[in-house]
């Protein structure tokens, strides 16, 4: 059961890493929004944020899951304390963007970019790490004389 839950957490690991591009995709397609408007003086489309909102929503959840399972699957304290990291960035991640409400807050806000290069490099880190635990890891035969390494449980 161990191996199994460490497999799933390390799947759910790459089904977020995977997410990334889209959402800074996703960023990107509000921002032009947003500057398309700006250049013709017009209203900003009101739903321009709205599928990078919502995928973020998801990738917090997403964290919240990562961290479940880790614990659920005994995953080397390194390794769950990753995963509660990426979790805790999550969340500061989603109230970021509560502080563009004002002129003198917005500074704050602008962080929101930043997080995301460290939530992305937390999660490049975590999915180097899990590759072991992956179902199809490749378990190597010891060379000749040596003892196989022992499989991750």
């Amino acid at each position: 059961m161990t191996r199994a839950l460490r497999a799933m957490w390390a799947l759910l690991i790459w089904l977020f890493v995977l997410a990334i591009p889209v959402q800074f995709y996703l960023a990107g397609h509000g921002a032009m929004e947003g500057a398309h408007a700006a250049d013709k003086s017009i209203k900003v489309m009101p739903m321009a944020w709205d599928p990078h909102a919502a995928l973020g929503t998801l990738m917090g959840l997403l964290a919240i899951l990562i961290v479940l399972v880790a614990l659920a699957g005994r995953v080397p304290q390194p390794l769950l304390g990753l995963s509660a990291l990426l979790l805790v960035f999550m969340v500061i991640q989603f109230f970021l963007p509560f502080f563009n409400d004002s002129a003198a807050t917005r500074p704050v806000a602008a962080l929101h970019a930043v997080n995301a290069l460290v939530v992305t490099g937390l999660a490049i880190m975590l999915a180097v790490r899990s590759r072991q635990y992956l179902p199809w890891a490749n378990r190597r035969p010891a060379p000749e004389g040596m003892a196989a390494p022992a499989a991750p449980q």
